[in-house]
């Protein structure tokens, strides 16, 4: 917001690089760095901000979205507990012997 009245920017960037290892086998060439940054501003484009109650609106609006979402899952069971099926046979570690054939 400082620069709304520019047209074009320059900005000069500096950066290093140094790492420190206990080994000491790192070793880094040109670890600083200078670049220059040029922006052309479009005075045609206008930076406008959003009315306030645009805001109020979204939220209220995506609110009522998650709720008629949670509500359709709802209705179509999408909540509710899997129930698992009973085996139609029952499962015995052992077999069975009639009292009669002991």
């Amino acid at each position: 917001q400082e620069f709304l009245d520019v047209e074009n920017l320059e900005l000069i960037v500096r950066a290093g690089v140094s790492v420190t290892s206990p080994r000491g086998n790192v070793v880094i060439k040109d670890s600083e760095v200078q670049m220059s940054l040029s922006l052309h501003l479009d005075p045609g484009v206008a930076i406008t901000s959003v009315p306030w109650w645009v805001l109020p609106l979204a939220v209220l609006l995506g609110l009522l979205l998650l709720t008629l979402l949670v509500l359709g899952l709802w209705k179509l069971g999408f909540f509710q507990r899997a129930r698992a099926v009973p085996p139609a046979v029952p499962r015995f570690r052992a077999v069975r012997i009639p009292w009669e054939q002991r």
